[in-house]
């Protein structure tokens, strides 16, 4: 998967329940590159803002969307 497939499969699934991409782009495909190699990295999506430890069950709370999205974009206006 590219991250342009990943950025179109998750723009489909997030923007009915109100989530968007940050306008620039950029920003946006280092992000989704960084999710697609700690998939690769790890065997799952975990978030590239966080420390991954490489065990699924340990790492739950980041694997994205990670727990803290929703207490983040109340907080910054966008996922940390």
């Amino acid at each position: 998967m590219t991250a342009v497939q990943l950025y179109e499969m998750l723009r489909k699934i997030q923007e009915p329940m109100g989530y968007f991409f940050n306008r620039e782009r950029g920003k946006v495909f280092d992000l989704l590159n960084a999710l697609l190699i700690n998939r690769d990295r790890y065997g799952y999506m975990c978030c590239p803002c966080r420390l991954a430890s490489g065990d699924r069950e340990w790492d739950r709370d980041i694997i994205c969307p990670c727990a803290y999205r929703d207490e983040d974009i109340r907080e910054y206006g966008r996922c940390y």
